[in-house]
């Protein structure tokens, strides 16, 4: 199925969110490794940490909304010290990973044609891939864009080399929007 501007669901970063994101990204931010982008300083690994985190709120947030029992991984995790998870987020035994990046533009629209359901190859592929994009850096607002199924993501077709920060070269798993596999949000209710 092919995501649509009208599949995407809107939602607001509300303080709530932040105060969250701060304090579960400082007890993560010392013992992140770097995935595909190497090197990163401190700061870096804590923005990432803390964007990401905003993304899954939100997430959890609509998921909550549509009356599920959502447990996210933070609120259960038995230590800090790894940045391994089974997943971000855990709704009827189906473990999501949120996936989150800043709009290169504020269009969305562009997104969708542009864009893609992203994952980085080295790293292990969850059942649920959940894309998010913040409308800017401000990060006020994020478009909950669409999902994919691991079994859909690791094809090899999607497989692709993408240039990250430093010049370097690395797969990922780059799904589009308009491919058939790419699921729209409203989709995830009934899968759930």
């Amino acid at each position: 199925m092919v995501v649509n501007q009208s599949d995407v669901i809107t939602r607001p970063i509300k303080p709530f969110f932040i105060g969250k994101a701060v304090v579960a990204s400082l007890w993560k931010s010392g013992f992140m490794g770097d995935t595909f982008v190497r090197g990163r300083r401190q700061f870096e690994k804590y923005k990432s940490s803390f964007m990401g985190d905003l993304a899954k709120l939100a997430l959890k947030e609509w998921l909550e909304e549509q009356g599920f029992e959502v447990i996210d991984y933070d609120d259960v995790r038995s230590s800090w010290r790894s940045s391994r998870k089974p997943y971000d987020l855990q709704v009827n035994n189906h473990n999501i990973e949120v996936k989150s990046s800043v709009a290169q533009r504020p269009n969305l629209q562009w997104i969708l044609q542009n864009e893609h359901i992203i994952h980085p190859c080295n790293v292990t592929v969850k059942e649920i891939t959940v894309q998010t994009f913040f409308k800017d850096a401000s990060c006020e607002m994020v478009w909950l864009c669409g999902w994919a199924l691991r079994s859909d993501l690791e094809q090899p077709r999607y497989r692709q080399p993408r240039r990250v920060p430093g010049g370097r070269l690395t797969d990922f798993y780059l799904m589009p929007f308009s491919d058939p596999n790419a699921k729209p949000m409203n989709d995830l209710l009934s899968y759930l």
